[in-house]
């Protein structure tokens, strides 16, 4: 049983007083951007429908493209599009899902809820599970590998890909936080038979309310997302599966189609963001190496570093009025709802799990911010603390 009070709540309890830099910043400062979103609403409201519209589809058709896909399907949230994912494939009872232990529990909720069995399979320093341990996993029930791009940062897919075609597995990737990034042969959401992605605002790929995508080549799988998208019906009157409401709003497809034209240039910033953490803070704590440029290989949703005092650290951040956060405390077999027993042997997720700090990163943020936060550590590594 986990503690109930983890290190964020912690913290939470004593909210950081005239915050110098939070972890996130979701304003649309942009007046440009700003008026584009509020014509997009208005034309919506204007000309309707409300409902699964022409934005929905417009939305769906860029989607497919932007992912290398044959097509898409815009539904509620990230958890849904992992959720329907499942079903569409057939995924359920009986079946085993290999998985990583290191996501948010959405992950695990939408393998539980299509009825399937996770089997976690442990991670590299990279946070995302480790190819080469997944062969040692696979059982007779094994139906599926969910691998999740963690933070942003894509999976090894190719080597994935290889241990699913000897064992012939279906391939779901777990693309909620990874929008954007892409390595010279493949991109977030191209490679496995299905792909999630979230577009909630706290994403790269931001939408403005809850809103998720699954991206597929099967033609005859899309018509079976769409179904189970509503309810479970085709032509929206005949029920031919049991399903609930997933449907995707129309004013959320309308804002979203701009996020098209500019995740490149978002995610480029953030690389260049974290280029430069990365060359403040190498040496001082565990860090990613400095993506060369135009390394988009992650899209660094979150910018994570590693430290045997995280908890000392972090409250020291915190009092300089430097927002962190850890991304996420709890495995997920350890979390109450999921009794796992035997516990999976996991050693590197338990040992990254104790050591990271997720430091703030977002589209406002400016290069003194991050000197301001890299100080801060420096000063904390090196016996400095009062200065």
């Amino acid at each position: 049983m986990i503690d109930k009070k983890q290190p964020d709540e912690l913290l939470d309890q004593h909210a950081i007083r005239n915050c110098r830099v939070p972890f996130r910043d979701l304003r649309v400062t942009n007046d440009a951007q700003r008026n584009n979103l509020l014509i997009a609403v208005e034309n919506v409201l204007k000309n309707g429908p409300i409902l699964m519209g022409s934005h929905v589809l417009d939305f769906e058709k860029r989607m497919a493209a932007y992912c290398e896909r044959t097509d898409a399907v815009g539904v509620a949230s990230g958890t849904c599009a992992l959720y329907l994912a499942l079903r569409s494939l057939n995924i359920g009872p009986g079946d085993e899902v290999l998985t990583s232990p290191m996501s948010w529990v959405a992950t695990l909720n939408a393998i539980l809820m299509a009825g399937a069995r996770p089997v976690f399979v442990d991670v590299g320093k990279d946070q995302n599970i480790n190819p080469t341990l997944i062969e040692s996993a696979i059982t007779k029930r094994t139906r599926a590998i969910v691998p999740v791009h963690f933070t942003g940062r894509l999976c090894d897919m190719m080597a994935i890909s290889e241990v699913a075609r000897v064992h012939n597995l279906l391939i779901i990737e777990d693309a909620a936080q990874a929008m954007g990034a892409m390595r010279a042969t493949y991109r977030a959401g191209s490679v496995g038979d299905a792909a999630a992605f979230s577009l909630n605002p706290m994403k790269v790929f931001p939408g403005f309310g809850e809103a998720g995508a699954v991206v597929i080549d099967d033609l005859k799988v899309s018509d079976r997302l769409r179904a189970l998208r509503y309810l479970g019906t085709e032509r929206k009157e005949v029920c031919t599966q049991v399903s609930l409401n997933h449907k995707m709003d129309e004013i959320q497809a309308a804002m979203l189609v701009h996020g098209f034209e500019l995740i490149d240039d978002l995610v480029e910033v953030r690389v260049d963001m974290a280029r430069r953490y990365s060359e403040r803070l190498t040496g001082v704590v565990g860090c990613p190496e400095v993506p060369k440029s135009g390394d988009r290989s992650s899209n660094f949703f979150d910018y994570v570093i590693f430290s045997t005092a995280r908890d000392s650290l972090r409250q020291f951040l915190h009092s300089h009025g430097i927002e962190t956060k850890i991304k996420h405390p709890v495995l997920l077999c350890d979390h109450p709802a999921y009794p796992c027993d035997p516990r999976p042997e996991i050693p590197v997720a338990d040992k990254l799990v104790s050591e990271m700090i997720s430091l703030p990163l977002h589209k406002n943020l400016d290069v003194t911010d991050i000197d301001f936060v890299c100080d801060a550590i420096y000063r904390f590594c090196h016996g400095q603390k009062n200065r």
